[in-house]
């Protein structure tokens, strides 16, 4: 072989080069270390292969596997009928087989499903769990699954709605004062779930523990509660509603009892109305009010009452009619005025024609009674002065402020009253005829004459 010579050194000197060395297996097994690494490598391998060849299966539990369920082309999915409560279930599957195969399985390697051929209405039902490999192996098989059944319940939903109630047995108005029945901001629930969940609800309520006596109206939150038809309170999972709080209100009104009184129309010019002697049906009334406002008021009155239909013995029942932000707390509508029977008597009387009185006159306008009088005038009072009355003592008013007066001839009615301020007045109505003449027409007729 020939050896490379390196370029001559500065004293003329040459330095043999050594050609490199090629790789050699029979060198390499020429190496006792080598050797030896190597066979240790091969038996390891040999006593891995003959280890898997003779080892038996092993076994292996995989978790949480999902359990799928179809509603397709079923009857329950028909009937509208859904899963009450969990629906996300899971098995685990028990596994046997090479023990290489095993260690590489999970739950994505399994499929677990419940068959709903069996549902064919409502209920609760026990359904069976299959679980499958999803690719077919020789080096393992399933063994079991934990649970092998699982048991369901089926319902429709269905939504409802409820009125809401409020309890609050515990709060209390103070003295003079009055609490109204408590309400929630909401009048009603909307409740959606299983129908035979739903169908147990017979009322909603907002219960409210706290004890207290108010003297003013208090705002507070509830919860809702839901009662079957015994009374017993529904605790279910699967009740769903739009509300679970609501706001309530416990008004509490300030009350004070008022005298009654009575208001009176087409009363007699002078007349003694405090010697009428009228008696009510109740004399008071207990009113309510959410504010002071009451304190400033001192009676409630009622009517009116049309004087000229006061007889003798005469009964009129009058609506109770309370302003705005008044309670009536008893819940009385009515009044009866009864007009006293003893002590007065009645006569029918006539009236002169000279006796009218004329109010309200429009400006230059001239008017004429036509009527020579009034008869069969019926006059109520105290027995000795009614006996004593004579056609004098009558007069009768004609206000012609309710009438749009022009030229020509009117039926107006009269107010007629006895002079004096006597206990004495008319019964009824009674009118007369009166002719209106223009001023432009007065004129003129004064002029021709």
């Amino acid at each position: 072989m020939a050896r490379k010579v390196k370029n001559p050194q500065p004293d003329g000197s040459r330095v043999e080069e050594k050609a490199p060395r090629r790789f050699s297996f029979q060198a390499l097994f020429n190496n006792n270390r080598f050797v030896a690494v190597l066979s240790v490598v091969l038996a390891a391998i040999a006593w891995f292969a003959i280890y898997l060849q003779n080892t038996p299966n092993s076994n292996a539990t995989i978790t949480n596997v999902p359990v799928t369920i179809s509603y397709e082309n079923s009857m329950a999915q028909d009937l509208g009928l859904e899963i009450i409560g969990e629906q996300q279930m899971t098995v685990d599957v028990n596994v046997t087989g090479a023990r290489y195969a095993v260690r590489s399985l999970d739950a994505d390697d399994f499929t677990a499903r419940i068959s709903l051929s069996s549902v064919t209405r409502a209920g609760t039902y026990t359904l069976s769990i299959q679980v499958m490999r999803n690719e077919v192996s020789d080096e393992y098989a399933i063994t079991s699954w934990t649970p092998e059944e699982v048991q369901l319940t089926f319902d429709q939903i269905v939504t409802r709605t409820f009125p809401i109630e409020v309890s609050a047995p515990g709060l209390t108005a103070a003295e003079g004062y009055l609490m109204e029945t408590p309400y929630a901001d909401i009048d009603y629930v909307t409740v959606t779930g299983p129908q035979a969940e739903v169908d147990r609800i017979s009322r909603c309520a907002v219960n409210l523990s706290a004890e207290q006596t108010l003297s003013e109206t208090l705002t507070t939150t509830g919860t809702l509660a839901f009662y079957d038809e015994a009374g017993t309170a529904i605790e279910s999972g699967n009740l769903e509603y739009d509300h679970e709080t609501v706001t309530v209100t416990i008004p509490i009104y300030k009350t004070r009892t008022l005298d009654l009184q009575v208001e009176f129309v087409n009363v007699p010019r002078g007349f003694p109305i405090e010697q009428l002697g009228y008696t009510l049906s109740r004399d008071t009334i207990l009113v309510a009010s959410p504010s002071e406002t009451i304190d400033n008021i001192d009676a409630i009155t009622v009517g009116p009452v049309d004087f000229r239909e006061i007889d003798i013995g005469t009964e009129i029942t009058l609506d109770i009619t309370l302003n705005a932000g008044l309670k009536n707390v008893e819940n009385v509508d009515s009044v009866t005025v009864t007009f006293p029977s003893y002590g007065l008597t009645s006569r029918t009387m006539e009236m002169n024609r000279d006796n009218f009185v004329i109010e309200n006159l429009p400006s230059g306008y001239t008017v004429d009674v036509l009527s020579t009088g009034l008869e069969n005038i019926r006059i109520v009072g105290d027995s000795s002065i009614v006996a004593d009355l004579t056609a004098e003592d009558l007069v009768g008013t004609i206000d012609l402020s309710q009438y749009s007066i022009s030229r020509g001839q009117y039926t107006v009615s009269v107010k007629i009253y006895v002079q004096g301020r006597v206990l004495a007045w008319a019964v009824g109505n009674y009118t007369v005829e009166i002719e209106a003449t223009p001023p432009e027409a007065a004129e003129s007729t004064q002029t021709g004459s």
